[in-house]
C-alpha cells in the first residue's frame, strides 16, 4: 500500500481522532496518533482532488474563468459601455491586471511539477502568449483595438500572481513543516 505514512497493519490501528474531524493512525509502538484521512471522505480532500464527471473541479473553474475572460475581452465596445456604467469606475489597466492575476493564480494552482522553474516559466510564457493573442484579436471586434499598455498590464498581473503564489507556497510549506515537527515528531 503506497502512502505518505508508513502503514504496517501489525503496528497500527485505525481510530477516530480526538477532534472527531477525521481519522488517525495510532502507532502501537510509540502510542502516538498520526493524521490519516480516508480518501473516500470528500470533506477532507483538497479542492484539487475533487472531480466532477472525471474532471478535476479546479480545472473546470480555470476553463470557465478563461472562457468568461475571453468572451468579456471580445465584446463590442458599445456593449462594454453599458456594462461599465454599473459599479465603481476602475481603470482599464487595473481590470487587465486583475483578470490576469486571477488567471495566473488559477494556472499555478492547477499545475504541479517538481521542476518549479520550468513550471512557472511555462505558465508565464503561456499567459503572455494568450495576452498577446487576446490583444491582437481585439482588432477584429467593432470598436476595439489592440493596446500595448493592456498587454503590459496583463503581463504584470500574470507575473505578480506567479511570484505571490511561489512566496505563499514556500511560506505555507515552511509553516506546515514546523507544525508537523511540533505536533507529530518522529
Amino acid at each position: 500500500m503506497s502512502s505518505r505514512l508508513s502503514y504496517r497493519p501489525s503496528q497500527t490501528k485505525l481510530s477516530r481522532s480526538d477532534t472527531g474531524v477525521g481519522r488517525a493512525l495510532l502507532d502501537l509502538g510509540t502510542g502516538r496518533r498520526r493524521v490519516a484521512y480516508t480518501i473516500g471522505d470528500p470533506f477532507m480532500q483538497p479542492v484539487t482532488k475533487i472531480s466532477v464527471l472525471g474532471v478535476r473541479l479546479a480545472i473546470m473553474v480555470l476553463g470557465l474563468y478563461w472562457l468568461m475572460m475571453f468572451t468579456g475581452t471580445h465584446l463590442a465596445a458599445s456593449t462594454l459601455e453599458v456594462a461599465d456604467s454599473f459599479g465603481p469606475q476602475v481603470s482599464d489597466k487595473v481590470k487587465h491586471f486583475g483578470a490576469f492575476f486571477v488567471l495566473g493564480t488559477l494556472l499555478c494552482y492547477v499545475t504541479n511539477s517538481d521542476r518549479w522553474l520550468r513550471r512557472f516559466i511555462s505558465i508565464g510564457v503561456l499567459g503572455m502568449a494568450y495576452a498577446g493573442i487576446d490583444e491582437y484579436t481585439q482588432r477584429f471586434v467593432p470598436g476595439r483595438y489592440p493596446d500595448v499598455a493592456d498587454f503590459v498590464a496583463d503581463s504584470l498581473g500574470l507575473w505578480t500572481a506567479i511570484i505571490a503564489y511561489i512566496i505563499a507556497k514556500l511560506t505555507l510549506s515552511d509553516w506546515e513543516q514546523r507544525l508537523r515537527q511540533r505536533f507529530f515528531p518522529g
